[in-house]
């Protein structure tokens, strides 16, 4: 089943990105690394801007993890730089 995106925002901290998506059953927090953040559009940044530039795309990234049930060891889903280069590469 694929996630739906309620919400997408940066840590406090700015150290990583974080979507919150409905599962069906519940929610589940995706994390976005800062080179993620970086690696999916040029000039490279990590910010709140980039974010919610691509958040769709991020979305569809983590939604394709979730399916494919590829959880870091937390149990969560991240999104990686390789995630994001992976998807620019179809896409561009």
């Amino acid at each position: 089943m694929p996630l739906k995106l309620k919400s997408g925002f940066m840590t406090s901290s700015g150290i990583e990105g974080r979507l919150l998506m409905d599962c069906g059953a519940g929610d589940q927090v995706v994390t976005i690394d800062l080179a993620a953040l970086e690696a999916i559009a040029d000039p490279p940044r990590a910010d709140e801007f980039r974010l919610q530039e691509y958040v769709q795309a991020f979305s569809h990234i983590a939604s394709d993890k979730f399916d494919r049930r590829d959880f870091d060891a937390t149990g969560h889903v991240c999104v990686t730089a390789g995630d994001a280069r992976d998807w620019r590469s179809l896409h561009s």
